[in-house]
């Protein structure tokens, strides 16, 4: 179950911040890259963190399932 909430978390914030990033982009600065840009760039890496570790969480749940039923 942590494992959907960790999935289900990530892509939530994945959608927001690469959402907030297009929109800092394309804003009227262009493609500067400043603390805005960089505080983006770390939540869509924090987000894509949690869903690889979900994932992995989840691959491990059910790998354990699996020899606990053999």
């Amino acid at each position: 179950m942590k494992h959907h909430i960790m999935i289900a978390l990530g892509i939530l914030m994945a959608a927001i911040f690469c959402f907030r990033m297009a929109h800092a982009i394309t804003g009227p600065d262009g493609l500067s890259f400043g603390f805005l840009e960089l505080y983006l760039a770390g939540g869509i890496g924090l987000a894509a963190w949690l869903i690889f570790a979900g994932l992995s969480e989840r691959q491990r749940a059910k790998r354990d399932q699996s020899d606990h039923d053999a």
